[in-house]
């Protein structure tokens, strides 16, 4: 290794790395919230954290009347007008659900065969303690900053409250205002590969409509055999396949129809969900599937199509796979001996909505822990796979940022 990754990676304390995700685990930061002061106790913890490394904290968030969204921003300052860059990841967790299936605490941070259990250990309080761990270690290293580079702990990504305008944390932070930057990472289970791209969604719920009659007299016109013949057609619907992502995905998730076996159904709902890569559209897609409708009405006269709607959309998005960022995080990995791969993402959920108004231009997620980790029981983070990402987080830290000691 050269002089830069020796003074930084000197400076990455793993035991404090492993202990730091513990703590954060052993802190049942469940959303939807158990209380409404739930989320502070994490958001307390980060903040001290980031005081006692001398970061300038500031905190904000949304509140309800049951729960609170504390989000913590902590700044390492470069020279004003170099490039900034984003370390993101969320401080909430989904709740245990069934705790007989555990064989671990899911609170209790356990350490098994070098993998550390708990809720949140890979979605996403592994990706926060590496990133904590990493630009605390830039700062001691006494690297002269040229960019600046901002980590953020974020409360929101598993639950949205009702009432809330805003989709999460990050979202709140972004549309007032209060995070800048020109780059981004965004730490999430992506078994260590630099996921620079995701697939847009579009959800159509349709019904069906037909004539009801007794069963019996072999009449009337069956809306959920109707709705049968559109699903199949919307299955063949031409999508596409993406270099890194692969083929493009159609799925009917849910199908209800008609009131009793007796009778012949006069109506048939049923909901899809289609995921598409760039350079796909939203409106694309759905016209497509407007096409196979229409093609359907034209074909059979008695088909009755009541309602065909969008319930949930979002656009795909694709950072440069090529950027300085990217570039960063493979050199990052190649300092310590590891070959980072370029990936796709399951979503980047609304970041297409706000990143031109924070000024991101190349992101990616990349973060520690398997992706079917997220949610699961018995949910883990191997350490190995920890404290590799602290180290690529803090390399990168120094690639892109640093300056002159």
């Amino acid at each position: 290794m050269v002089e830069l990754e020796e003074r930084v990676l000197s400076q990455l304390d793993e035991d404090y790395t492993v202990d730091l995700l513990k703590r954060l685990i052993r802190i049942p930061s469940i959303f939807p919230p158990q209380g409404k002061d739930a989320m502070r106790e994490i958001a307390s913890l980060i903040k001290s954290e980031m005081e006692r490394h001398d970061l300038s904290v500031l905190e904000a968030g949304d509140e309800g009347d049951t729960w609170v969204r504390p989000n913590v921003v902590g700044t390492l300052p470069g020279e004003v007008g170099t490039p900034v860059l984003l370390l993101d990841a969320h401080t909430d967790v989904v709740p245990v659900y069934d705790r007989g299936k555990w064989t671990h605490d899911p609170f209790g941070a356990e350490i098994v065969d070098g993998k550390v259990y708990g809720r949140g250990a890979a979605d996403t309080k592994g990706s926060l303690a590496a990133m904590m761990a990493a630009v605390f270690a830039v700062a001691r290293s006494g690297l002269k900053l040229k960019g600046t580079v901002r980590l953020v702990a974020w409360a929101g990504d598993e639950w949205h409250p009702p009432e809330s305008p805003y989709f999460n944390g990050m979202t709140y932070l972004a549309r007032n205002g209060l995070v800048k930057g020109d780059m981004a990472i965004f730490g999430e289970p992506y078994d260590l590969k630099i996921t620079y791209t995701s697939r847009g969604r579009v959800w159509v719920k349709f019904l069906v409509g037909g004539e009801a009659t007794h069963s019996a007299t072999g009449k009337g016109i069956n809306a959920i055999r109707k709705a049968a013949a559109l699903i199949e057609d919307i299955y063949s619907v031409p999508l596409g396949v993406h270099p890194v992502m692969g083929k493009d995905s159609i799925n009917v998730g849910t199908i209800r129809g008609g009131n009793q076996p007796n009778m012949v159904p006069d109506w048939c709902e049923f909901h899809f969900d289609i995921r598409f890569a760039p350079p796909l559209s939203v409106e694309e897609v759905y016209e497509r599937v407007a096409a196979k409708v229409r093609r359907r009405q034209e074909q059979d006269p008695e088909f009755i199509l009541k309602s065909m709607k969008i319930t949930e959309r979002r656009e795909p998005l694709e950072f440069p796979p090529d950027s300085d960022l990217c570039q960063a995080l493979k050199r990052a990995g190649k300092a310590i001996g590891v070959d980072l791969q370029l990936g796709g993402a399951v979503s980047f959920g609304d970041v297409a909505d706000w990143k031109d108004q924070v000024g991101i231009k190349a992101a990616c997620l990349f973060g520690p822990g398997e992706t079917k980790q997220a949610h699961a029981v018995d949910e883990h983070i191997r350490i190995a796979d920890l404290l590799t990402a602290a180290k690529v987080y803090a390399l990168t830290i120094a690639y892109l940022c640093g300056g002159q000691g």
